[in-house]
């Protein structure tokens, strides 16, 4: 009788190694190279709706673990294209139907079917209260209210109220897909978060004291051969670290190199650097429920004119950054107006709110983790000069974590970026009710949230333009509680001969180059 993959590695896991590869299998792998990334951090649940997994450092990861409903190309222009959906049919105004992709295979190799789906997207994992995914639905898939199973293929996706970006939000965060069978199977939900099993180009295979991940090929994956047979993450916080791993051949890629570390691997012969710009972003917010000081609006506004965003994005990111003073980007197409002004740096208009405001010199404080992002603690540094210089006296507190930061309040450094082509996936998703400034106690306004649901609930053009820029004049002039600076560059160092392309967010898709399959 003829081996077939699946029951030769159950073999080997019986034998324990006893039975030697056959020859196809082991040319195979030696064909593909493994890869070793260092980075800059790791989080060790592996579980992509769970709260935790909220983050930069986990997403990095868990792109090339896990698929989709749908996926954003976001090197293309963000163009939605179909993943382990076929179609999706839009029945009324709040239903969808979508077919799904067959022979899907999970890195059980057990095959994916509606129920997956029902239970992935389901009130134990995702929609429920206390579900691990809450906040992941919160912020990305708030539309949906059930997700019926019309046969082992199809599945109705119902939405409580009308959404122009359901869509979109399908391929964004929040869809992946698990195993039902493989969850209810694990011994609790710490043992699943670890080690969870999805349809994604990698599994995951060792995870060391939350300094080292390695991902193996999923062979059986259907968009194809993963071009590496493994990938391993390590953690190295240091960038000299990172830098001096890359040049010993340690490893393949090095994350988060600023630009004065640039020269050091750009002269070194056989390394390159990749990436650059990206529709990631830095920027501040204001929590005057939680800091009386900050209370009154002048000072806020003072504060966010004071800032040269300028100055920041050509001095620290030596002009790699780009200076921004509104939540406008061309991606968001009839949207979008190029022409707001924002908030722009404007000393005389400092010195004149400054003069009517109640402030009189108080500190302000300013807490920071200083090193999750690059350049970090050098803007931080450069941010409490320039507030210093027109008269506002911020104290800069250094924190071991981000627990001690959300403790404090005060004025709060952080980043979000666009997950989809449209402005609920920018300023929408990073203040609205269910992000961390409303849900803790920070900031709150009626009418902008009033506002941002409409938003998000109309195909109305008019009203969504309408809408959004309200919005921003409520944020940036009556009531401000955030304010942009600059795009986040993601620069990695690498091998010259690893083929691979950054995207501009900070996912890393490192599977193998799928034909685009565009969503009508």
């Amino acid at each position: 009788m003829q081996t077939t993959r699946r029951r030769f590695l159950g073999m080997t896991a019986m034998a324990a190694g006893a039975i030697a590869l056959p020859n196809t299998i082991m040319a195979a792998t030696a064909r593909r190279p493994n890869l070793n990334i260092a980075v800059q951090d790791l989080r060790t649940i592996l579980e992509p709706v769970d709260g935790s997994s909220i983050a930069n450092v986990s997403w990095r990861v868990q792109y090339s673990i896990f698929d989709q409903l749908l996926r954003t190309d976001y090197i293309d222009n963000f163009r939605l294209n179909f993943a382990l959906a076929t179609s999706l049919k839009q029945i009324d105004a709040t239903i969808h139907e979508i077919r799904l992709r067959d022979n899907v295979k999970f890195h059980d190799g057990s095959t994916m079917t509606a129920d997956d789906v029902v239970f992935s997207l389901g009130p134990d994992r995702l929609r429920g209260e206390n579900a691990p995914g809450a906040a992941v639905f919160a912020n990305f898939l708030s539309s949906l209210a059930d997700v019926q199973k019309i046969n082992d293929r199809t599945v109705r996706l119902i939405t409580r109220t009308e959404d122009p970006v359901f869509a979109q939000r399908l391929g964004a965060w929040g869809t992946q897909i698990i195993s039902a069978r493989a969850r209810a199977g694990a011994s609790s939900y710490d043992a699943w978060a670890a080690k969870p099993i999805g349809t994604g180009p990698y599994k995951i295979g060792e995870v060391r004291n939350g300094d080292e991940i390695t991902l193996v090929a999923h062979d059986e994956y259907w968009g194809g051969q993963p071009p590496f047979a493994s990938i391993r993450f390590k953690r190295l916080p240091e960038i000299a670290a990172r830098i001096a791993g890359l040049k010993s051949g340690d490893y393949d890629i090095v994350t988060d190199i600023t630009p004065d570390h640039i020269a050091e691997i750009e002269g070194v012969n056989g390394l390159s650097i990749v990436g650059g710009e990206a529709m990631w972003f830095r920027f501040l917010t204001f929590a005057p429920l939680r800091t009386p000081i900050l209370k009154d609006v002048d000072l806020r506004r003072a504060l966010a004119l004071a800032i040269d965003r300028g100055a920041l994005a050509d001095g620290l990111w030596d002009g790699r950054a780009k200076a921004l003073t509104s939540w406008q980007l061309p991606i968001f197409g009839e949207i979008n107006d190029p022409n707001r002004k924002g908030v722009s740096y404007d000393p005389a208009q400092v010195k004149e709110l400054l003069a009517k405001s109640s402030y009189r010199g108080e500190e302000i404080p300013y807490p920071s983790v200083g090193t999750y992002y690059p350049m970090q603690l050098a803007e931080n540094q450069a941010l409490v000069e320039m507030w210093k210089a027109a008269g506002i006296n911020v104290k800069l507190i250094m924190c071991e974590n981000w627990t001690q930061v959300g403790d404090i309040g005060g004025i709060n450094d952080t980043s979000g970026g666009a997950f989809y082509a449209d402005p609920v996936s920018m300023l929408w998703q990073i203040i609205g009710p269910t992000n961390d400034l409303q849900s803790t106690g920070g900031w709150t306004n009626a009418e902008f949230n009033a506002l941002g649901h409409e938003l998000e609930t109309t195909t109305d053009l008019a009203k969504r333009q309408a809408s959004f820029k309200r919005m921003q004049d409520i944020v940036e002039i009556e009531d401000p509680c955030i304010t942009p600076l600059h795009s986040m560059p993601f620069i990695y160092g690498q091998k010259a001969d690893v083929s691979w392309q950054p995207n501009p967010l900070p996912q890393m898709y490192l599977g193998p180059k799928m034909p685009p399959e565009p969503v009508a």
